[in-house]
């Protein structure tokens, strides 16, 4: 059985007029899709996807029965291929809603704020379904290149993300209690409500600086952080004592740091210890940690933080609707959780 090759080297543009005519001939000729593809250059995905564009309906008539078919037209693939170029026209920054620029303008230098770009992306186009909205994806070109008000160093996360190097883990760290691979499936998967991950948020390393505890419920995202004097184990373990009278906490897992050495000494709760240098573990609370640095950046004092503020903090967070939940909110998922 011959094979055909093709020595064309594979385009990066649209078919024209003249492949789509091509495509004809070859399927007139009984050649298959893949075939077709090696012949002109192209990806048989791209040959497929054209076929199914150009393709109508037909219906004939023999011997008094009807027999439908499907037959390829190319005149009819570049008519749908120009008819869906006009309606992905590139949504350039005067055809869009002005409006929502302002909105937007004004939701990301709220403070504190509430919004991330994408949330108020969707959120907005949810509520003015008839306004020209660009994507997510082009606000941050917009906001890239300098187009918009709205700044790069506005958005914290946008100017921090970088790639981290691998840090390889030293064999003689102990784990201080029951390890994360004991924790289960209905934790890992989150499946099961109540389970929460927890850290520290250090300010200045000095002598005599407060820091910040934060626990986050895995299923619905929803935190808590409470301002304490220290980083001391009986500290520590003296506030969530405190709040597991006040909130749903079946488990913990913490990471190995010596300020939870004594977590495993709490009664009704289980506690699991993540692997050494792996964050990863705790993914949910480490993100969480990250968007409250927008608010306390590393290397200020956290001494003259007031309770008021940092609620106000953790607040804003917990209703910035996510796009991981479908654009809700960890405060209404986790109101929901616990009428459940």
């Amino acid at each position: 059985m011959s094979t055909n090759h093709s020595t064309k080297k594979s385009l990066y543009s649209h078919l024209s007029a003249s492949e789509r005519g091509e495509i004809s001939a070859y399927l007139k000729m009984g050649k298959t899709p893949s075939e077709i593809a090696r012949l002109l250059g192209r990806h048989r995905s791209t040959i497929s996807r054209e076929i199914k564009r150009g393709s109508v309906s037909q219906v004939q008539d023999k011997n008094g029965k009807r027999i439908y078919s499907t037959v390829y037209f190319p005149d009819s693939g570049q008519r749908v291929y120009e008819i869906n170029r006009r309606k992905s026209a590139y949504h350039k920054l005067s055809y869009c809603s002005q409006t929502f620029f302002k909105e937007l303008e004004k939701a990301l230098k709220t403070k504190p704020r509430c919004h991330s770009v994408d949330s108020f992306v969707q959120t907005y186009r949810e509520k003015h379904p008839l306004e020209v909205i660009p994507s997510t994806k082009t606000v941050y070109r917009y906001i890239k290149d300098g187009l918009l008000r709205v700044k790069p160093i506005d958005l914290p996360k946008m100017v921090s993300i970088r790639k981290r190097s691998k840090v390889t883990p030293k064999a003689t760290t102990k784990i201080l209690g029951k390890s994360i691979e004991e924790r289960p499936e209905c934790i890992n998967d989150r499946s099961e409500f109540g389970h929460w991950e927890i850290d520290l948020v250090l300010g200045k390393k000095t002598k005599g600086e407060a820091v910040i505890l934060t626990l986050v419920e895995r299923q619905t995202r929803f935190a808590i952080a409470v301002k304490l004097a220290n980083k001391q184990a009986e500290t520590i373990n003296r506030a969530v004592k405190s709040l597991l009278s006040q909130y749903p906490i079946r488990s913990i897992t913490s990471d190995n740091g010596s300020e939870f050495s004594s977590l495993s000494d709490l009664k009704g709760v289980e506690v699991y210890f993540a692997h050494p240098y792996a964050s990863h573990e705790r993914g949910t609370n480490e993100n969480f940690n990250g968007l409250l640095r927008e608010f306390l950046p590393k290397g200020i004092s956290l001494n003259s933080l007031t309770t008021e503020e940092l609620n106000h903090y953790v607040s804003a967070i917990n209703d910035r609707p996510r796009r991981l939940h479908k654009y809700k909110t960890a405060n209404i998922l986790f109101g929901l959780a616990q009428t459940a």
